[in-house]
């Protein structure tokens, strides 16, 4: 039996989804054609589908070996490494994938997939004041406020408060902008201020120093004319 035909009847069965016996052609067609990187590639695919990961993983690896400027290989190893647990290995074959060709929805799905799979870092300071930004309110208590109202026809600080509703995190980039500190007091209700606005301290007034006592004359006087 040539590989071709145990190819088609791989290719045959995994479109019926019964991926061992798809499994087992493509194993057929790889003894025929060691070399060739789309039965690897196929394989995978099937073993990936029975959740064996790890078979998957290694005819992966195989394909981008023999084919590294194939994208599509790059989605059967992004595919295996999501499925054995390694999200971050998964991002880094999805963009090698893409590199060779940034259409491939595939790959971009994929990579979405293997992003959101990733371990989330606990959220900063900023993260947690900045989504403060991402309430409901944020936009009525800016217009009800007569010193922020006027901040909402000014196209820069709209930008900065759209990125803020994406990126939380980005706070510290605005804390400069005395408007950003104002806006950051009023929805947190309290008196927040930057260093370009602190409060000035009332200094005590210096007291004039006492008059120096006169001292003890040591020196005998001497005689008046």
């Amino acid at each position: 039996m040539a590989a071709d035909e145990a190819k088609a009847k791989g290719n045959a069965a995994f479109s019926a989804g019964r991926f061992e016996e798809a499994a087992g052609h493509f194993g057929d067609a790889v003894a025929l054609a060691p070399d060739n990187h789309v039965l690897f590639s196929n394989r995978s695919a099937a073993y990936a589908s029975l959740h064996r990961y790890k078979e998957a993983l290694a005819d992966a690896e195989r394909t981008v070996a023999l084919r590294p400027d194939w994208a599509k290989g790059y989605s059967r190893l992004g595919a295996a490494r999501l499925g054995s647990g390694d999200a971050a290995g998964a991002v880094e074959a999805y963009e090698k994938g893409l590199a060779l060709d940034p259409s491939n929805a595939a790959l971009k799905d994929g990579l979405a997939q293997a992003r959101s799979a990733l371990p989330r870092r606990p959220a900063s300071g900023a993260d947690a004041i900045g989504k403060i930004f991402q309430g409901a309110d944020l936009w009525s208590k800016i217009a009800a406020d007569p010193t922020t109202r006027a901040y909402l026809d000014q196209p820069d600080f709209m930008q900065m408060l759209r990125d803020l509703q994406r990126n939380p995190g980005n706070l510290n980039n605005y804390l400069s902008d005395p408007r950003m500190m104002q806006v950051l007091s009023l929805m947190l209700n309290v008196k927040v201020q930057n260093q370009n606005n602190e409060a000035s301290e009332p200094t005590p007034a210096k007291s004039s120093p006492p008059p120096p006592q006169k001292q003890p004359e040591t020196k005998p006087r001497e005689p008046e004319p």
